[in-house]
């Protein structure tokens, strides 16, 4: 329809569609113009759910890191009754550390 108003504009009162055969000539142009709105349309369409993909990896990989990061806090905030850090956190964690580090290196 844009294409249809600007063409309307330079034209100065002449029709876009021909006299002798009105009806032809305007299905057409609605038909390209349905067209071009229906390919517009599914690309917008992809590009939201590849965004809403992405944002739904972010958003696990953001709650794993997050789950990892209050775990390795609670090993790490262990005391013992006369206020010393517990240990056995300290050493599963780098344990851990030491076990991805060998298994990324194979």
């Amino acid at each position: 329809m844009q294409q249809y108003r600007k063409t309307q504009k330079f034209k100065k009162g002449k029709s876009f569609v021909p006299v002798d055969q009105p009806g032809k000539n305007n299905k057409k142009f609605f038909q390209k113009v349905m067209e071009e709105y229906e390919r517009k349309k599914t690309v917008i369409n992809e590009n939201k759910q590849r965004k809403e993909e992405k944002r739904k990896k972010i958003e696990e990989a953001r709650k794993k890191y997050l789950k990892k990061k209050q775990e390795n806090f609670k090993k790490l905030s262990q005391k013992t009754k006369w206020g010393q850090p517990v240990m056995k956190g300290r050493m599963e964690i780098l344990l851990e550390k030491i076990q991805k580090s060998v298994a990324n290196s194979k």
